[in-house]
């Protein structure tokens, strides 16, 4: 059976996945709203801390009980969705669902546990901040667009915003959002979709109505666009391992870029691994140990990211390397040998190789139905056409798109190092705009 899109009697939606892995399911429920969609920053995240207190059905000590005794379950806000999810065996799925049910729509939200969460999302920001001061790839994000949020965000932002929070705010969120025309439910299951679907309505669909008044949010996914002009950014601190990124700019959402054309994954691959000759050219010169090439993607652009540490007297010369390999590929194409092996090799997953997959699978879902309203997988029978469509003019092509002397290039530099020991962005874009 193919994936399927439902649209629930609330107005709601149900994302089904059928699994032979094994007699399990992965769920992932709730709504399609999060911090995009606050007044007060970290809203949101707070209402998901307080789920897991206690509800009209069950006390704190109850909630937690049930979760070691039924499910498990977790949940998790992004700009755009507030779920619950688990992983469970069939045969306790219907105690799982109804446990769901309970903490997502009845919770009980009071003063009781307010000062003590706060307290624990403050440690949760203080994480978020001390990781997002190192993580290369977030200022990266934040140098190519205007609007790009980090988990920070989400959490809070900052303590004071955090404090400033009342679980009035905290109910007055859930009841404008939690309504049907909101909700959405993915799940991967062996079990058939009649049976999926009959869990859902009882458990939640009946509880949820539809509201004449709500208007949804604008997803924040759709809203973000590298719009900021090409830069060097120098981020100082005491690591004394160099940290890069060099990121360009490249037309197309993942459903452009990886719906038909496997290319853009070659050409990824060739950058980073065996499939291509810079790897190892930097390598054998000492210059480099690991070396990745990625596509990070947003809804209308995307960016093409090479990724790399280094110490500070190195980064020329890796530069210089890159820039060869990319002159290369627009002089001259990629040699036949090199597809050839990629060919080879290639490795599509099998949808049934992991139990952890049926997991993956549902979130994969639910974000690909936020962002783009559709189900984004390949069949193997489409994966293999466009493995075998993998060509030197396509990717010479794709090259020609990305690396052109009037794209926009973000290189964000992290740790101990200093201004004089970065190329200038003129030296960046004339080794490596064509």
């Amino acid at each position: 059976m193919k994936d399927k899109i439902i649209k629930l009697n609330n107005g709601g939606t149900l994302i089904y996945c059928h699994s032979k892995l094994n007699n399990a399911s992965a769920v992932e429920v709730g709504f399609s709203v999060g911090a995009v969609a606050e007044k007060k920053p970290g809203t949101a995240h707070f209402l998901e801390h307080t789920l897991f207190k206690k509800t009209k059905n069950r006390t704190n000590k109850q909630v937690e009980a049930d979760r070691i005794k039924i499910a498990y379950l977790n949940a998790s806000t992004s700009m755009d969705f507030l779920v619950v999810k688990f992983f469970r065996s069939n045969k306790i799925i219907n105690d799982a669902m109804k446990f769901a049910s309970d903490v997502l729509l009845n919770s009980v939200i009071d003063d009781e546990f307010l000062s003590t969460e706060k307290g624990v999302i403050e440690e949760e920001l203080t994480m978020c901040l001390d990781r997002e001061s190192r993580d290369i790839v977030v200022k990266n994000f934040n140098q190519a667009i205007s609007n790009f949020h980090d988990s920070s965000d989400i959490v809070g932002k900052t303590v004071s915003n955090i404090n400033k929070i009342k679980f009035s705010d905290l109910q007055n969120f859930k009841n404008k959002h939690f309504v049907g025309n909101n909700f959405v439910c993915s799940v991967t299951s062996s079990l058939p979709l009649f049976k999926i679907k009959k869990l859902v309505n009882e458990h939640f669909v009946k509880f949820i109505p539809y509201s004449e008044d709500y208007i949804k949010p604008e997803s924040y996914y759709k809203t973000a666009k590298i719009d900021k002009e090409s830069s060097v950014k120098i981020y100082k601190t005491a690591q004394e391992k160099i940290s890069m990124i060099i990121s360009f700019r490249v037309v197309g959402n993942e459903l452009v870029l990886f719906g038909k054309n496997f290319n853009y994954s070659f050409l990824a691959k060739y950058f980073s691994g065996a499939y291509g000759e810079l790897f190892s050219n930097l390598r054998n010169k000492g210059l480099i140990y690991r070396f990745d090439a990625e596509f990070s993607c947003f809804y209308e652009d995307s960016l093409f990211c090479l990724c790399f540490e280094t110490s500070s007297e190195k980064i020329k010369d890796i530069v210089d390397e890159i820039g060869e390999v990319i002159n290369g590929i627009l002089e001259e194409g990629i040699k036949q040998e090199y597809i050839d092996s990629y060919k080879k090799n290639f490795d599509y997953f099998a949808d049934e190789k992991m139990p952890q997959k049926m997991s993956t699978d549902a979130r994969l879902n639910l974000m690909d139905y936020l962002s783009f309203g559709k189900i984004f997988k390949l069949t193997d029978r489409q994966k293999k056409k466009f493995k075998n469509e993998v060509c030197s003019d396509g990717v010479s092509k794709i090259a020609k798109e990305i690396f052109n002397k009037d794209n926009k290039i973000f290189i964000s530099v992290l740790g101990n190092v200093n201004k004089k020991d970065v190329p200038s962005l003129h030296y960046f874009k004339e080794k490596l705009l064509g």
